[in-house]
Order: structure tokens, then C-alpha cells, then sequence
């Protein structure tokens, strides 16, 4: 082991707290689905979620907002189409282009699904007042955006 990395411990590290938290939650979502009856993932959860508060993303937005790449997208999409969740159609500006968009199904799921997401949150947050959730989603919310701007280098 080297002398640098003898210092580096994963409780001090953003990162890996930041990835056991998310695993945590990701976890207990997709147990209370399936709990539930409810047919999906919290992977497809996240990208309903984006659907439906902006209807008529293309897949490459889509893509964009999950930080996700083409592939990992059309499986995605594919999927919760076959679950009959979402509709795929054709852009308005590029004819190649699909959009995405909430079938019935997913418009009349979404808000009992996400009260039940929102009750998995609450949990996790559990004894943190205002303030600390606020200051640790300013901090997260930064930390990505300094990342991102590498991407755009």
C-alpha cells in the first residue's frame, strides 16, 4: 500500500458515502415495489420520474439527464414500453428521432408510486433537520456539477 492512499479512509470519502447512501435507498425502492405489486425498478423509476416532469424528452435527453449512455437508454425505454408504462414516438423536427412519453398507465401510476418513494426518503431522513438536508443536497448537487464541467472540457 502506498503511503498516500494508507490516509485515505471511506468514511471520509465523498464518494463512497455518497454511493452506499444511493445503493441503501435504490435497495429498499425496489424492495417496497416489489412489496407492492408495482412492475418496475428503481432504474426505471428514476428515468419515469424524468418523463414525467418533461414529457416528450428524446432518448438522447433522456440519456443526458440519467447520465447514461445510448445503449444502457434503449434498454431502458424498451423495457418500460413493454411494460406499457411509456409510448415511444416520433420527433417532431428529426423523424429518426423518437420521444418519450407516459401512457396512461404510467400518468395514473406515477403518483402512488412516487408516495411511495417519498416515504422511503423520509425514512432516510430520519432524524436530519431542515437545514442539514438542505446544506448535504447543495453539497451533493455541487459536487456533480463540478464534475460536469470536466465532461465539458
Amino acid at each position: 500500500m502506498h503511503s498516500s492512499t494508507s490516509q485515505y479512509l471511506l468514511s471520509d470519502s465523498l464518494g463512497h458515502l455518497s454511493t452506499q447512501l444511493s445503493k441503501a435507498i435504490l435497495r429498499r425502492i425496489n424492495v417496497d415495489l416489489a412489496r407492492a405489486g408495482w412492475p418496475i425498478t428503481s432504474e426505471q423509476w428514476t428515468a419515469l420520474v424524468r418523463i414525467w416532469s418533461e414529457e416528450g424528452l428524446t432518448q438522447r435527453q433522456l440519456g443526458e439527464r440519467l447520465i447514461k449512455d445510448k445503449t444502457n437508454v434503449a434498454r431502458l425505454v424498451a423495457s418500460l414500453e413493454q411494460l406499457g408504462w411509456i409510448s415511444r414516438r416520433q420527433g417532431a423536427s428529426d423523424r429518426r428521432e423518437k420521444t418519450v412519453h407516459l401512457t396512461e398507465t404510467g400518468r395514473t401510476s406515477m403518483p402512488e408510486v412516487a408516495a411511495l418513494v417519498s416515504r422511503i426518503l423520509d425514512i432516510a431522513g430520519t432524524g436530519i433537520d431542515g437545514h442539514e438536508m438542505s446544506l448535504c443536497k447543495r453539497v451533493l448537487l455541487r459536487a456533480r456539477q463540478n464534475l460536469a464541467a470536466l465532461d465539458n472540457k
